[in-house]
C-alpha cells in the first residue's frame, strides 16, 4: 500500500508512502545536521545518517530532534 505501479511500469508513492518517505527524510536531515554540528565531515555525516535513521527508535529520534532544534534556536 506504499506505492503504485502503472501499466507502463511507472512507480509512484501513495499518500501513505509519501508519509513514510517524509518521515525517513526528516530523520536523515536532523541526524546529518547533528553529526555535522558535532564536527563530523558532511559526507561522512550523510553516510552515517543513512545507517542510523532506519534503526533509531522513535523515542530517541524525538529527543535528538528536540535537542538539535533547541541548539539551532540558541544560535539564532
Amino acid at each position: 500500500g506504499y506505492l503504485e505501479i502503472s501499466e507502463l511500469g511507472a512507480i509512484t508513492l501513495t499518500d501513505k508512502g509519501h508519509e513514510i518517505a517524509d518521515k525517513i527524510y526528516e530523520r536523515h536531515t536532523v541526524i546529518s545536521e547533528l553529526l555535522v554540528a558535532l564536527g563530523t565531515d558532511p559526507d561522512v555525516a550523510m553516510e552515517d545518517a543513512c545507517k542510523i535513521e532506519h534503526d533509531l527508535s522513535e523515542e530517541t529520534f524525538i529527543k535528538i530532534k528536540e535537542h538539535t532544534l533547541a541548539k539551532i534556536s540558541e544560535l539564532s
